[in-house]
């Protein structure tokens, strides 16, 4: 299985990926949704590990162009904040 994390902290990205790999996961780590986009339309990913609060393109807004360019790999997105309508 192949799984695509789009973090900006380095440390919970690189934490999140070494126990994907431990459990004998290929893990792609990108730090922008900018990055994101072409990865997974030109690759193949089994999941998505999505942060909402990217730098450049918010997570809802990457999901939302991976949707629209019909990719339906399940995406798993993580967040810090804690608004009811960001959790939903």
């Amino acid at each position: 299985m192949r799984i695509l994390i789009v973090e900006d902290d380095a440390a919970l990205a690189q934490g999140v990926a070494r126990i994907l790999q431990a459990d004998g996961y290929a893990v792609d780590v990108l730090a922008q949704g900018a990055q994101a986009l072409p990865a997974a339309t030109q690759e193949s990913f089994d999941l998505v590990i999505l942060d909402v609060g990217l730098p450049d393109i918010d997570g809802f807004e990457v999901l939302r162009q991976l949707r629209e360019a019909e990719k339906r790999m399940p995406v798993l997105i993580l967040t810090a904040r804690d608004a009811v309508d960001d959790r939903v």
